[in-house]
């Protein structure tokens, strides 16, 4: 991180000043009894004044679609709501990076798609780095990079269409691809003229919309 090794213990401080990290469990990251006051927690212990706290809180819950909850108890969210606010709480604290570590794990599929659109939202929007840690192969299509690890070293590197085009080498590491790309695998086994590593529903069926035209 900005040059720094992360496993030098010397460097930890300096690192937690421009990288923050939202962990698999929100129960376990938010803290306060109140959503506003779980947000502002993080910048306080930074030292920051009480009125640019309240004004990042306000901007971070506003930016993760949180601001209308901000009174509550995070104990009335759901799961993916919680999650929002764990990164809001990351967020308030103005990092140049965002390290999310399966965040979605604990999530239905409504909870994981706010989450995911959050965290795209945020890299769009406010040019925060993320590093998305997830087993969910559908959560890193929209990725600039992607490293595939085994037993802590990279196997694969590169955009989402040049690691999916590879199904079976992402097989042979016992993961899986997004269901697209396995559905356009699939076709093309089975003689189909689909092309490798499709990505989104859109692009399979203009795939196939493609080769019906050239049939006729």
């Amino acid at each position: 991180m900005n040059g720094l090794n992360t496993s030098e213990e010397k460097n930890l401080w300096d690192i937690r000043q421009s990288a923050g990290m939202v962990f698999q469990n929100p129960d376990n990251q938010i803290i306060a009894t109140v959503v506003e006051e779980d947000v502002g927690f993080g910048p306080e212990n930074l030292g920051i004044p009480t009125e640019e706290i309240w004004q990042r809180v306000e901007k971070s819950l506003e930016a993760v679609g949180m601001l209308e909850f901000r009174h509550l108890s995070p104990n009335k969210l759901s799961g993916g709501q919680k999650q929002r606010v764990a990164i809001a709480g990351i967020m308030a604290m103005k990092p140049e990076c965002i390290v999310l570590d399966e965040p979605t794990a604990m999530l239905d599929p409504n909870g994981r798609k706010e989450v995911i659109a959050t965290v795209r939202e945020l890299n769009k929007t406010e040019n925060v780095t993320v590093l998305l840690i997830t087993h969910h192969m559908d959560e890193v299509i929209f990725a600039d990079r992607v490293f595939v690890m085994e037993h802590g070293h990279v196997v694969m590197e590169g955009t989402p269409r040049e690691i999916f085009s590879r199904v079976e080498d992402i097989k042979r590491y016992r993961m899986d691809v997004p269901q697209v790309t396995e559905l356009a695998y699939e076709l093309s086994k089975e003689g189909y003229d689909i092309p490798a590593g499709l990505l989104t529903v859109e692009e399979l069926v203009a795939a196939i919309d493609t080769l019906k035209k050239s049939q006729k």
